[in-house]
């Protein structure tokens, strides 16, 4: 099964769809029963974000309500960025869309802003209806290249430049449905290790999180993460979901990976609290408690950090 959605209800972030149907491989996002959908002022908007050694550090990122980390080719990872809150004058480096960010894209209604794809992610694009901001294909107006930086790692974007990219194309703004929020009840932990890629001599590549004065902070190879202003990467929620890869069968770009979402295990990290989940995929993700419920997030920003099958994750006790 293919990557067709995001995140559910327990999540406070699942957006119902927009814009035009998919194809018959993929399913689009509908509103949860019970829901009262809220038109945000803006439309939340999806941007693939370039996390490179080269692209450090970034900017913008921890202005995202949301942020998926999916491994990308080579042993590096890719974030998909959607903002629908905060203002960012400053997001990027913006690099080429995944097909996975794609199915995620389309699902909700996302308007995706990537410079360009595999070759299958575009031919994607106009299958899945998605409302798109290309800055190869029709849309440069709204990016630019800095010039501290070489290219790749140097084109940017804004929360104020995609707006104008949205209200110019008439694209429809996203919904949030209504929540409910909840405090996690698990085992005390003050942080967690994902070690993405290991392989010493080439490339080494640590994820952490830890927890802190009421949130958790994010950290790469031991080092805490900021951003081009100086700003703190942090998360109210961190979920893991592991996940099987498998080789995409892109012709055109060696390499490519996917990964198969049906079900699984996998961690939501909350309130100093590390709790076992179960993920179902159907229309959408759902994270369950071991009883069969929602798990409950906090207020705030979340982080989902979707792993290969196998990954080491190491948490680290509270004492």
């Amino acid at each position: 099964m293919r990557l067709r959605s995001a995140l559910p209800l327990a999540l406070c972030l699942l957006l119902a769809a927009c814009g035009s149907q998919p194809s018959s491989q993929h399913t689009q996002g509908v509103k949860p029963a019970g829901t009262e959908p809220v038109v945000m002022a803006r439309s939340a908007v999806a941007v693939t974000i370039d996390n490179a050694p080269g692209a450090w550090p970034q900017a913008g990122i921890d202005k995202a309500d949301l942020v998926f980390e999916f491994p990308a080719e080579g042993g590096i990872t890719r974030y998909l960025a959607v903002f629908w809150q905060q203002n960012a004058a400053k997001i990027g480096p913006v690099r080429s869309t995944r097909i996975y960010f794609d199915d995620v894209a389309a699902a909700y209604g996302w308007p995706l802003a990537h410079a360009g794809g595999n070759v299958d992610a575009l031919n994607a694009i106009p299958k899945l209806g998605i409302q798109n901001i290309d800055q190869i294909y029709g849309s440069g107006a709204y990016f630019w290249r800095a010039t501290d930086r070489t290219a790749p790692h140097n084109l940017y974007t804004s929360t104020a430049d995609l707006e104008k990219a949205v209200s110019k194309d008439g694209y429809k703004p996203a919904v949030i449905p209504a929540f409910t929020h909840g405090r996690a009840q698990g085992q005390a932990t003050t942080g967690v290790e994902i070690t993405y890629a290991d392989q010493p001599n080439v490339w080494v590549y640590q994820v952490g999180w830890k927890y802190q004065n009421g949130h958790y902070q994010r950290s790469i190879d031991g080092n805490d993460v900021v951003t081009q202003s100086g700003a703190s990467v942090r998360a109210q929620n961190v979920v893991i979901v592991s996940a099987q890869e498998f080789s995409d069968p892109d012709p055109y770009t060696p390499g490519s990976i996917d990964f198969t979402l049906t079900n699984g295990s996998g961690w939501l990290l909350q309130g100093g609290k590390s709790v076992p989940i179960h993920w179902t995929f159907s229309s959408g993700f759902s994270f369950l408690l071991q009883n069969g419920q929602n798990a409950p997030f906090a207020k705030g920003n979340t982080w989902v950090e979707v792993v290969p099958t196998g990954t080491t994750v190491s948490f680290t006790p509270a004492h």
